[in-house]
């Protein structure tokens, strides 16, 4: 299980991020979960993957959604 996670740095170059715009995200309570051992955050795949489809939209229709 442990193996599995993945650390802070490699979740921000996942996501083409810097750690800071993670840790922001972190504190604004706008990310995806974490685990924190010690001083290290650590996120599971299965986290990861729940908060980018809870933050999937829909694609508008460009004709105003006029037929």
């Amino acid at each position: 299980m442990l193996n599995d996670l993945i650390s802070e740095a490699r979740y921000a170059e996942m996501r083409g991020i810097c750690i800071r715009s993670a840790q922001r995200e972190r504190a604004l309570r706008i990310g995806p979960a974490y685990i924190k051992l010690g001083r290290r955050v650590f996120y599971r795949p299965e986290a990861i993957e729940a908060w980018v489809l809870a933050n999937e939209r829909a694609q508008p229709r460009a004709n105003g959604g006029r037929s």
